[in-house]
């Protein structure tokens, strides 16, 4: 029964540091930008986009392999990133008129960050 005990304990102690690892984040969108342009993240971390620019936005990685919105004015969305997903996303709604390409480029990294 002790043992038992012992085990739930530990198994307890897990889940919770498990569940704290996991770090929350924020991307800003903007009317030309992503703030901060390049977020570094963790397996499992949230990140949620919230838009400032009094406009719908949808936002799509490259490839298209993800996407979210559209997302209203003052609005946000949450995603849980894995390790492996596209890392380099666009403004769907923000794309140059002469060749087709996105205008607003952000990008998330599972590396370290830069210590500057």
């Amino acid at each position: 029964m002790k043992r038992a005990m012992q085990l739930g304990a530990v198994l307890a102690t897990l889940t919770a540091a498990t569940a704290v690892s996991a770090a929350e984040h924020e991307i800003l969108i903007l009317p030309d930008a992503y703030f901060p342009s390049i977020l570094y993240i963790d397996d499992g971390d949230t990140v949620k986009f919230t838009n400032l620019t009094g406009v719908e936005h949808n936002i799509v990685s490259k490839h298209a392999s993800w996407a979210i919105g559209p997302i209203a004015d003052q609005g946000t969305v949450t995603m849980v990133m894995e390790q492996g997903v596209q890392t380099t996303f666009y403004d769907a709604d923000a794309v140059s008129e002469e060749d087709g390409s996105f205008l607003v480029e952000g990008n998330l990294s599972f590396g370290a960050a830069p210590l500057d």
